[in-house]
């Protein structure tokens, strides 16, 4: 069941292979003194410049970057892009062990991560879903299930909070999450570590990458890892493979082709389905202690994923650039989950409902992107263009089930034990019974206009159509026959969404910005009538001031933003959940409003001292002036600092991080004790609080020599008892306790 997957791991076992091969084959030619012809057209080095941080962050020991195009695909430095940015670089990753896209997001300004259950997470800024993700800019590369991403691939997280709809296209004022891979090395490099941790974590991981040939043009990289962990919740464990390989090679020498694949192979068991239970059955609390986890031995829920992808890069003339994307990435899972989530425990064992589905599927995703970029003269100044178009299309697809399992299944005889739970009993057709089905096609422009030497305007705008469809199929039980077809589609043409920025430069140091731009998003949550809510629409504002220091090792930014928004989903409490635990939802109307304020300091301080600091404060009301996401905290405080000790301890790097919220709150259900005429729970609409917590993280890191080091990250230092989510499911869910890591690198 766990073990590897042969074609993944062999394609990069290869690159890796070819690596050193190709150095040692190299040798002899080094030895004439030679120089080698170096290409006309380079992709960014990973080096620090004379002028200050490139793109890529690798190698930098930074903690920002030089340039992000997230925004608004203008290669632009931080300070010059007209809306609030966070980078979580290599550096950071490495300090705090944070090998998970859902740990690099709980170090990232105004971001809040919640646990729906132990395999899904969710993430929030600005009091909305963070909905839009990205790899390597690709307009929508995945869903958002894959919040246990290994970072271990990506040189770079960058995050932008805010609207992003010139560049995702419909999305929440939220953020934006663009995860930026490695990319081939110029010199061979290379890299092993293992890491052992609380609750049997290990992890264990090879990166690798140089020139392959033909002086220097054709480059490789490859990176494994592999994970095997369990928990302090009962009964879970995962397994997880990850594999990625990347070939680039300079045709010519304004030409340069990228080709890649990475594997991501998880298996998990004790997986769970919504939150614990916060109150019993007489109306108390339920007192339910961390590693609390009511699932049947064999509850799983694992993902597979496989993802292509190609870019070309092509010079036009002068400083114009071609550069074309391809991305095909498809999803699969297998799994049986049966958890007792549902109700309220009993002393004598009953109480509870599970909620139990055979979760099997396959998803897919197709995205392509062409765009050309340069600068341009006009009325004496030169200016930023960009111009492209892309589209995606993604599919997810169900097979029809046919239940088998007996009278009562989702009764719980006893929360206590549930080793005896029968697995899960169904007939896979191999008939689809649905298939949801987005497209999107847009075409983009976006320019930097320097008005003077101060004044400078960001305008765009982004052109498109937004298609989803929703298919169900039923059958006949007995003849397998098509008995009837559902099927209901949203169609939004000549979608437009403007973007505006204006940017004063006080000093060559310091800027002030003023941006806006529309939200458009259709919904996909339904009605208890199984029909789409309206698209979300509204308008968002940002008003901020930015500082860029140190050649720019060091970027302070702060930013005031409100936004308006028609028809946000709230989940709908009026109704019964479904059948398989599914909430219903309905629109808020018209009026919702968000307000903040928030100041983000990152990069290097002094020298060896690098910090990220920021501070969030959002306000969600509607239309009546009601308080909306109060699971979402108003106040938001992280910390991030290393330091590199002088003199004869500069073999010793320290660092902390500290993590602050504020309360916590949503309505839920409490029972009283009492039943109803069909001998249900009555209940009463309650509030589920948690107050407000501070975790802390420790880091240590000694290098014995330039090769070899290790490093100890100790996570929520003083084991804080917290819960990370209330009210979901009616219910919480623990955060982690303390855990100690330690791990060993060895570099080339």
């Amino acid at each position: 069941m766990y073990a590897p997957k042969p074609r993944p791991v062999t394609f990069a076992l290869g690159l890796l292979g070819s690596v050193f091969t190709a150095q040692l084959l190299a040798a002899p030619e080094a030895e004439k003194d030679e120089p080698a012809p170096s290409p006309t057209l380079e992709l960014p080095k990973t080096s620090i410049t004379a002028q200050g941080l490139g793109a890529i962050t690798e190698h930098t020991g930074a903690y920002t970057t030089g340039s992000t195009n997230t925004a608004t695909r203008l290669n632009l430095s931080i300070r010059d892009t007209p809306q609030s940015v966070s980078v979580v670089t290599r550096q950071e990753m490495d300090d705090f062990n944070l090998n998970t896209l859902t740990e690099a997001m709980r170090h990232t300004t105004g971001v809040v991560v919640q646990h729906n259950d132990t395999d899904r997470v969710s993430y929030s800024s600005r009091g909305y879903s963070i909905q839009n993700f990205q790899i390597d800019g690709m307009l929508n590369t995945f869903s958002n299930m894959k919040t246990d991403a290994d970072t271990i691939i990506y040189d770079r997280i960058e995050l932008v909070r805010g609207a992003t709809g010139l560049t995702t296209g419909a999305g929440d004022p939220s953020a934006t999450i663009n995860m930026i891979r490695k990319r081939p090395t110029h010199e061979l490099a290379a890299k092993v570590g293992v890491s052992g941790g609380s609750y049997d974590d290990y992890y264990s991981y090879v990166d690798v990458g140089g020139p392959l040939g033909l002086d220097g043009r054709l480059r490789g990289r490859s990176v494994l890892a592999y994970r095997d962990a369990k928990s302090f919740r009962d009964h879970y464990a995962l397994k997880r493979e990850v594999a990625y390989g990347i070939l680039e090679a300079d045709l010519t020498d304004d030409t340069t082709l990228s080709v890649g694949y990475d594997y991501f192979n998880k298996e998990v068991q004790g997986t769970s389905w919504g939150t614990l239970p916060y109150w019993n059955g007489a109306g108390g609390k339920a007192g339910l202690g961390r590693a609390t986890n009511w699932v049947a031995p064999w509850s799983s829920w694992p993902k597979q994923d496989k993802t292509a992808f190609a870019t070309l890069d092509q010079r036009l003339f002068s400083d114009w650039r071609l550069k074309a994307a391809y991305t095909h990435r498809i999803s699969s899972t297998d799994g049986s989950v049966y958890y007792a989530g549902g109700g309220f425990p009993q002393a004598d064992g009953t109480g509870m409902q599970a909620y139990t589905k055979h979760m099997t599927g396959d998803e897919s995703m197709t995205a392509m992107d062409i765009n050309i970029s340069g600068t341009y003269p006009l009325f004496g100044r030169d200016h930023e263009l960009m111009f492209g178009y892309g589209e995606a299309r993604f599919v997810n697809t169900s097979p029809w089930l046919i239940d088998r399992n007996p009278e009562g299944y989702i009764q719980v005889p006893d929360w206590q034990n549930l080793s005896n739970v029968p697995t899960f009993q169904d007939i896979n057709t191999g008939l689809e019974q649905s298939r949801d089905t987005t497209q999107q096609k847009a075409g983009y422009l976006a320019t930097r206009f320097n008005l003077s030497d101060q004044w400078h305007a960001v305008l765009g705008t982004r052109y498109g159509s937004w298609k989803g469809t929703n298919l169900n199929k039923e059958y006949d039980e007995t003849t397998y026959r098509l008995t009837q077809k559902n099927k209901v589609t949203q169609l939004h043409n000549d979608m437009l969404t403007p973007y505006a920025g204006l940017l004063y430069d006080f000093t060559e140091h310091l800027t002030a910005y003023v941006s806006y731009t529309d939200i458009f998003k259709p919904s996909e949550e339904k009605t208890i009538n199984k029909t789409y809510l309206e698209p979300v629409v509204g308008s968002n504002y940002e008003v901020g001031l930015k500082g860029s220091f140190l050649q720019e090792r060091l970027n302070l930014s702060s930013a005031v933003f409100w936004s308006t928004q028609d028809n946000v989903p709230v989940i709908d409490d009026s109704v019964p959940r479904g059948p398989n635990g599914e909430e219903y939802y309905k629109s808020a109307g018209k009026g919702n409003k968000i307000k903040g304020f928030e100041i983000e300091l990152a990069g290097e301080v002094m020298r060896d001292w690098n910090m990220m600091a920021g501070y969030t404060y959002t306000h969600s009301r509607d239309s009546e002036g009601q308080r909306l996401n109060s699971a979402s905290p108003l106040n938001l405080f992280k910390l991030s600092s290393t330091y590199r000790l002088p003199g004869q301890w500069r073999a010793l790097t320290v660092g902390a991080a500290v993590n602050w919220q504020s309360d916590i709150f949503r309505e839920a259900w409490r029972p009283t004790g009492g039943k109803d005429e069909k001998g249900e729970p009555i209940t009463v609409a309650d509030t589920i609080t948690q107050k407000s917590y501070t975790l802390v993280d420790l880091m240590a890191r000694y290098e014995f020599d330039k090769h070899l080091s290790a490093t100890l990250n100790v996570k929520n230092l003083f084991d804080q008892k917290y819960y990370d989510n209330v009210g979901f499911y009616n219910g919480v869910f623990w955060g982690d306790p303390r855990t100690v890591n330690l791990g060993i690198e060895w570099k080339l």
